[in-house]
């Protein structure tokens, strides 16, 4: 994720609620194979909207 807090990219699937959401194969690290954040990403997020969509209950350093 890429914070965007500017909302630069309008109508672009993969930008939306303040982010640049991607997800990368392991075949392809350069290459993103999110097509759009609300079909693909929005669910798994869904727990931590109120954390700014991150989690970081896992990663100490990060609070």
């Amino acid at each position: 994720m890429v914070k965007d807090a500017k909302g630069r990219f309008p109508g672009n699937p993969p930008w939306g609620d303040g982010w640049g959401w991607a997800l990368f194969s392991a075949d392809d690290p350069a290459t993103t194979v999110t097509k759009d954040y609300k079909t693909e990403c929005i669910q798994c997020h869904l727990p931590v909207k109120e954390n700014d969509w991150v989690y970081t209950y896992g990663y100490p350093p990060l609070n």
